[in-house]
């Protein structure tokens, strides 16, 4: 699956993709030559996450190419892909060494992203205040800024010091969860969760994970977990509504469950709609129409509620 270009990188740098890779990518469909055809191919293996292939192939075209600098932060990014953050930054030293001025800021992150993750707070620093100075514009201040603040936190024992690394783990388990790689996605968050056990959103993916693999009794125990840690987290107890009400015919939980949702947030339709369900399951009619009218009141088209109303009132009788 081609990343589109506001995507975050699929090599894990953390920068969009258009910030990052797809400046290194080769423009011609089929390379006329052998360094070329070589890149190409290293290119895919680093689409394909084979790290290591890409690595190789790389490697075999460094003295050969006039953009050294391009390959070697490839280098870097093939690292970062395989968590291997100490040696990325390496890379990305030696790319920051030879790379033209236009991307020095990118590099430049990609080496304190790599150092952060390694835990090598006071250096990811030094570099993350070198983009300071090369931001070319206010919205990368600003998120230089913000990362230089989260060094500063973990200094000063505010901050988990694995926070960088949850961060790009969490942004390459979306890319694993966008492509339907769910085994992949739930070992990633189960190692984070060892991490952070405090972290109430490891625990909501982790259960988002677990259900699209068919594990829904772990689905709900993470849910419940993130609910424990986040009580008014909506989507965490929707979805031990939906688990409980699909799976478990558990009905009455999926109906508080789906309540305390809605307390939380009073606009969530989905919620509305299954407490309906939830009502109809347990024989109780009338309270299914009223939920289902105020549905309705939020999302006027919404063809299903209407349905039900329809059916259950003919249920009924009235």
């Amino acid at each position: 699956m081609q990343p589109r270009r506001n995507d975050p990188c699929p090599c894990g740098s953390g920068l969009k993709y258009k910030k990052c890779c797809i400046s290194k990518e080769v423009d011609e469909t089929v390379p006329k030559d052998e360094t070329g055809r070589t890149r190409a191919a290293a290119y895919k293996h680093m689409a394909d996450r084979d790290w290591t292939a890409a690595i190789d192939k790389f490697k075999a075209i460094l003295d050969s190419v006039p953009d050294r600098h391009a390959i070697l932060a490839a280098i870097g990014a093939c690292y970062d892909g395989m968590d291997e953050y100490l040696t990325a930054a390496e890379f990305h030293e030696k790319a920051l060494a030879v790379c033209p001025e236009s991307d020095r800021f990118a590099t430049m992150h990609r080496l304190g992203m790599s150092r952060a993750c390694a835990q090598r707070i006071e250096k990811a620093a030094d570099a993350f205040r070198c983009c300071l100075e090369l931001a070319g514009n206010e919205t990368e201040k600003v998120e230089i800024e913000d990362l230089l603040r989260i060094c500063d936190e973990i200094q000063n024992g505010k901050k988990n010091p694995g926070v960088f690394f949850i961060l790009i783990q969490m942004i390459k388990t979306f890319g694993e969860m966008d492509e339907e790689l769910y085994e992949s996605a739930a070992t990633r968050l189960e190692r984070l969760v060892s991490i952070d056990p405090e972290n109430s959103v490891i625990f909501y993916n982790l259960g988002v994970v677990y259900t699209f693999l068919k594990r829904e009794r772990e689905a709900w125990e993470n849910f419940h977990r993130a609910v424990l840690l986040k009580p008014d987290y909506p989507e965490a107890w929707y979805n031990m509504g939906q688990i409980s009400l699909l799976q478990e015919r558990d009905f009455s939980r999926a109906l508080n469950c789906f309540g305390r949702a809605v307390a939380i947030r009073p606009d969530y339709i989905g919620a509305r709609h299954q407490m309906g369900v939830a009502y109809e399951h347990m024989g109780d009619l009338p309270s299914a129409i009223e939920c289902w009218e105020k549905t309705l009141a939020l999302d006027p088209k919404n063809n299903q509620a209407k349905q039900n109303i329809q059916r259950v009132r003919g249920l009924a009788g009235n």
